[in-house]
């Protein structure tokens, strides 16, 4: 079995309704197998609390199509359900388009879509809504509706009165609670790891949600079966151990990334910047993900004894590949001529492409409120495009790459290996 929830629009509340979804078919008994479609990195750190295992990224800009069916596959494995989020509204895709939207990945995966429609203030109106939902691209997938922010049992019947109407059942619903709202950061969740009380904020939700089993059995059971094509990912990365930055300010990990580096035969070697003294010995490598470090800068700069070692080994000439807010860490703690600063609005939001030093391209993202400025001069490696714009990124100082593109290497081993060897 395997649903899709979309939401009409950003802020439907179809985070909130995924992961008490989620939460309470765990609570049921089910082993539940969650993903997010798109790029974003912090829900699928919720979905991980809700369901007791990691949740996969699937992003048909970052990946090929096959690979985006690979990793639904390989992450459903041994579950009774996979559960995705949707990202943004159901349509709202590259460009404006429908392109690595939603939408899109449903049709692909031939996954069922149950839309989240927000009841607030509508009875009758939200079955409209829903209704163009369905004719505005007629190939959709959409098989049900769960209802969110319903003010009672009978706005709720109202709305499942109406959506039988249009031929679209209802699977349950979640009522107005001020207590299941999550603060947010830069467009998006402040990260479960800085929110302790979020396991409990999730058992409520599922504890709230009035759920129809019989109509999500009927829906999750029409998804079709998925035929994954082989990949073979060579071992070229064999013997090499990788240390992995991995605490609260250094959070922004793709799963299908880890499981590509182990595949190639690397060991990777998690460790805090936060609190520990030292790197890991015997390190070949260095993986600072993205994440906030700003955030805790006064904890990272208070931490001498790792600064000290990070620098160390950088000036020993290891090899360092810095995503995002690793590379503002190693500025932050004077391991690279680069000077940073925070923002007030987005600086750049969305998918591009990256061309390397030799003309090798490929798709990432990016998305950031700070900008650096080199205070000493530093080669770049790579050619940014969107659209009409093209910019320089990707600095280099010894054996470092740090840069603001957050990459996607699980189905490009070529790039693994450009980054770790």
């Amino acid at each position: 079995m395997r649903v899709m929830l979309a939401g009409i629009s950003s802020g439907c509340g179809k985070t909130t309704a995924s992961l008490a979804l989620m939460a309470a078919l765990r609570e049921k008994g089910f082993r539940v197998a969650p993903f997010k479609s798109g790029p974003d990195y912090i829900d699928p750190g919720f979905h991980r609390i809700a369901c007791g295992r990691p949740s996969h990224n699937l992003d048909e800009w970052l990946c090929a199509p096959d690979s985006v069916t690979r990793i639904l596959a390989e992450g459903s494995e041994g579950a009774d359900i996979a559960v995705i989020e949707g990202a943004m509204g159901m349509y709202d895709g590259l460009g404006g388009g429908t392109q690595c939207s939603a939408y899109a990945l449903a049709l692909h995966t031939h996954t069922p879509i149950v839309l989240v429609v927000d009841a607030s203030g509508s009875a009758a109106s939200a079955a409209a809504t829903a209704l163009g939902f369905m004719k505005y691209r007629p190939d959709n997938t959409i098989a049900g509706v769960l209802v969110n922010r319903a003010s009672s049992q009978r706005h709720y019947d109202l709305i499942k009165e109406a959506m039988a109407g249009i031929g679209l059942p209802c699977v349950g619903w979640l009522p107005k609670d001020a207590g299941l709202g999550m603060p947010d950061r830069h467009l998006g969740l402040v990260p479960v790891e800085e929110r302790p009380e979020a396991k409990c904020q999730i058992d409520r939700a599922a504890s709230l949600l009035q759920l129809d089993m019989d109509a999500l059995r009927a829906v999750a059971g029409r998804a079709g079966e998925l035929s994954p094509v082989p990949f073979h990912c060579p071992e070229s990365l064999k013997g090499l151990r990788i240390g992995l930055a991995k605490d609260a300010a250094f959070s922004f990990t793709y799963e299908a990334n880890l499981i590509a580096l182990r595949r190639m035969g690397a060991e990777l070697v998690p460790f805090t910047p936060l609190s520990d003294t030292a790197l890991p010995e015997g390190l070949d490598a260095l993986y600072l993900p993205g994440g906030f470090p700003e955030v805790f800068e006064a904890e990272l700069k208070a931490n001498d004894a790792m600064a000290a070692s990070m620098r160390e080994a950088i000036e020993g000439g290891m090899r360092v590949y810095a995503e995002c807010g690793g590379m503002l860490y190693l500025s932050m703690i004077g391991a690279i001529d680069l000077k940073w600063e925070m923002t007030n609005r987005l600086q750049r939001f969305g998918y591009v492409t990256v061309t390397d030093g030799d003309g090798y391209r490929f798709p990432a993202h990016e998305f950031h409120h700070s900008v650096v400025t080199p205070t000493a001069p530093l080669a770049t490696r790579f050619e940014v495009s969107k659209g009409e714009r093209r910019y320089r990124e990707g600095y280099i100082y010894k054996n470092v790459l740090a840069g603001y593109p957050h990459i996607h290497f699980y189905d490009r081993p070529e790039l693994a290996e450009r980054l770790f060897l």
